[in-house]
């Protein structure tokens, strides 16, 4: 495919110049009547782009690994990568913000700088999040120690139409999520010294107002942010020794909810939430040495204990285990073999691809065709 629009990093031909049309594509559909295995799902093989028609198709690759890649080189990999409910992929290339279809995902848009990003409440929409060194960002500020930068916003639309300019935040302020009622974001308060010679930040998730950016009221004190989404910021209430630590807000309805108890033992760590914000995939922390996969739906208050894939260790779904939502579908992707398993969070059955992937470590499930 030819570069449209080169940047400075030479292993990224695949970005296409910004389209200035929309994206036309369908809305995905949570709706369990509609629940249908996932289709078009699209992976980072490791250095070139595959999408499968269904889960044991044969890989029909979308973009080939380039012959000058030096080796181990991949110059598709995205950080953050996530599939919008509105169909649209999206995740961070090198420091720049960059959206495509499934229907197209060797092609690209790119839309601005950013170091991370999250989902606006407006369909087709992302929040690009940049910033500046807090020494020369905020000085003569009285901060803690642990906070290093400053934060910056700017809004794009996914199809790369100019949108109005960002805005910087208050110094201590890093913004998480949107809401209905404005940006939420983890204000520093404070440095814990009870951690050696390691500066771990004391912090308050906050709702910020639109027009000053300021804090209006604060969600959580003493709280860390353990995932976002698009409708939905899952935090863990630090110091608490007992169930109920972790709530997920609501926000769109501005509503906390408690997480579903699981038999099987207690979220732990990171997680992965559906674009509807319903169903939240996670570790748990077992009674036994092996930790579980589990699906949590958070609109019924229920938790599916899916066992122990064979990869899953540690607290968290970080590592060698690459998990994405399509609708009720929850695809895992074992990095070291190539295991491709999908999930069906209404029913929960399982289905295992009848033959491993080629990949090599740096592979990801990017996302699926829209119903």
């Amino acid at each position: 495919m030819t570069a449209v629009a080169p940047r400075p990093r030479a292993v990224l031909p695949w970005l296409a110049a910004a389209a200035l049309g929309p994206l036309m594509l369908t809305g995905c559909s949570s709706d369990e009547s509609q629940a249908a295995p996932p289709r078009g799902i699209v992976l980072n093989l490791g250095g070139s782009i595959g999408v499968l028609d269904e889960i044991d198709s044969p890989v029909r690759i979308a973009a080939k690994r380039p012959a000058d890649a030096e080796p181990g080189e991949d110059i598709h990999t995205l950080s953050e990568q996530s599939q919008l409910s509105s169909g649209e992929i999206v995740g961070v290339d090198d420091g720049t913000l960059v959206s495509l279809e499934p229907a197209r995902p060797e092609r690209a848009t790119v839309l601005g700088p950013a170091v991370t990003w999250f989902p606006s409440q407006r369909e087709h929409q992302a929040w690009a999040v940049t910033e500046q060194p807090a020494p020369t960002a905020c000085g003569g500020k009285d901060l803690p120690e642990s906070v290093t930068a400053r934060y910056a916003v700017r809004q794009y639309d996914l199809s790369g139409r100019p949108g109005p300019e960002g805005y910087a935040l208050p110094c201590g302020i890093r913004p998480l999520a949107d809401s209905a009622q404005g940006l939420i974001g983890l204000l520093t308060t404070a440095d814990d010294s009870s951690v050696g010679n390691a500066k771990k930040a004391r912090t308050d998730i906050v709702l910020l107002d639109a027009k000053t950016r300021l804090p209006t009221r604060t969600l959580a004190r003493d709280a860390s942010v353990v995932s976002t989404g698009p409708s939905r910021v899952i935090w863990r209430q630090e110091g608490c020794g007992k169930s109920g630590c972790v709530t997920a807000y609501d926000t769109a309805a501005d509503k906390n909810t408690p997480l579903p108890d699981c038999t099987a033992g207690t979220p732990a760590g990171r997680g992965v939430l559906s674009a509807d914000g319903r169903w939240y995939a996670t570790a748990l922390n077992t009674t036994t040495a092996a930790d579980h996969l589990a699906v949590l739906d958070l609109t019924e208050g229920d938790c599916k204990d899916l066992g122990q894939p064979a990869n899953l260790s540690g607290t968290d779904l970080d590592g060698p285990f690459e998990v994405a939502w399509s609708r009720t579908n929850l695809l895992t992707l074992d990095t070291t073999n190539g295991a491709l398993t999908n999930f069906d969070a209404v029913s929960g059955q399982r289905t295992d691809r009848e033959s491993n992937l080629p990949i090599t470590g740096t592979a990801q499930i990017w996302g699926t065709l829209p119903n």
